[in-house]
């Protein structure tokens, strides 16, 4: 049974996460309502296996690992009851939308899928490489590499952002 006080602890870091909780969850999914969904689902697991959080490190670190776990499950689940549908791709985004796109968020989002998770959790969230490579189960190369895609994508979209801001 889970201890009351670290029960309590862990729903006020979860209340306190939310907002980085769905941010990281719309670079996994791609669209909100599935990025809702998907953090409601995190944070009920969070609190049904806070008995496994040993207090060491950063609970983001679990956290983030728990919803690319959950994400992943959600795919799986998806393919087999849908087989000729699939969760909706990021990065399926016209040049046409993004410049029409106004805030960070939306750009981030326009990556394709697999960059944006890379790119915030190091660059907006500072995790180091190889915990980053750590939550999305991936080898730091393959992470190194995706983080330098999704910078150089950014670099070339920038530009127009920038210009139509001015």
């Amino acid at each position: 049974m889970n201890n009351p006080t670290q029960t309590m602890d862990i729903r006020r870091d979860l209340v306190a996460l939310l907002p980085r909780l769905r941010r990281f969850a719309l670079t996994l999914a791609g669209t909100a309502e599935d990025a809702d969904r998907l953090v409601r689902e995190v944070c009920s697991r969070a609190i049904q296996k806070s008995h496994h959080w040993k207090g060491e490190g950063r609970i983001e670190s679990w956290l983030f690992s728990l919803m690319r776990t959950a994400w992943s499950d959600e795919i799986k689940k998806r393919r087999k009851t849908q087989p000729s549908s699939t969760p909706k791709a990021q990065g399926v985004v016209s040049s046409a939308e993004i410049s029409t796109m106004a805030t960070s968020d939306q750009i981030l989002l326009s990556l394709p899928s697999g960059l944006a998770s890379v790119f915030l959790l190091v660059d907006v969230e500072a995790f180091a490489y190889g915990e980053a490579a750590a939550i999305l189960g991936i080898p730091e190369q393959a992470f190194a590499e995706r983080l330098c895609s999704a910078r150089l994508r950014l670099s070339e979209i920038a530009p127009e952002a920038s210009e139509r801001r001015a």
